[in-house]
């Protein structure tokens, strides 16, 4: 399993995509229900109960129509000057993956399990690891790991 998710994850993702500003082809995504986890490539965060990569935990109806959704705004965020990112109100997940760049993990449901119950169980298991909700799902990072 990767190491942005062992510490906290129940199992292994479907679906791994490495650097989510080099996706040109959305079809590897698939189209079906699920729950996904956006990490920063190399930046971790401070939680109470350690560092993490991960910035945001999300679910979904359709997996590729919402990637899509997310990285449209991120990229929008990218393409303004720093003084103009304050005149519009932004998602702290986008402005976190538009900062430090992102992987992205999709899980599929399985059987009868729906994909807010797939979410809220990889949102417990963070909490119950880090004792916080990564930043992007509304918490606040205490700071930046500084290097």
């Amino acid at each position: 399993m990767d190491n942005n998710l062992r510490p906290f994850c129940h199992r292994e993702p479907d679906r791994i995509i490495s650097d989510i500003f080099n996706i040109e082809d959305y079809s590897e995504i698939p189209t079906i229900p699920g729950a996904y986890i956006f990490a920063s490539k190399n930046e971790k965060f401070l939680y109470p109960n350690g560092l993490s990569r991960i910035i945001y935990i999300g679910k979904t109806t359709n997996l590729r129509r919402r990637i899509r959704t997310h990285l449209s705004v991120v990229s929008e965020i990218k393409s303004l000057k720093k003084s103009e990112r304050n005149s519009n109100w932004y998602y702290p997940r986008h402005q976190y993956l538009a900062k430090f760049g992102g992987k992205l993990y999709c899980f599929s449901i399985k059987g009868l399990q729906d994909a807010k119950n797939l979410e809220n169980k990889l949102i417990e298991q963070f909490y119950d690891k880090y004792f916080a909700l990564p930043v992007g799902n509304g918490a606040i990072s205490f700071r930046k790991k500084v290097k």
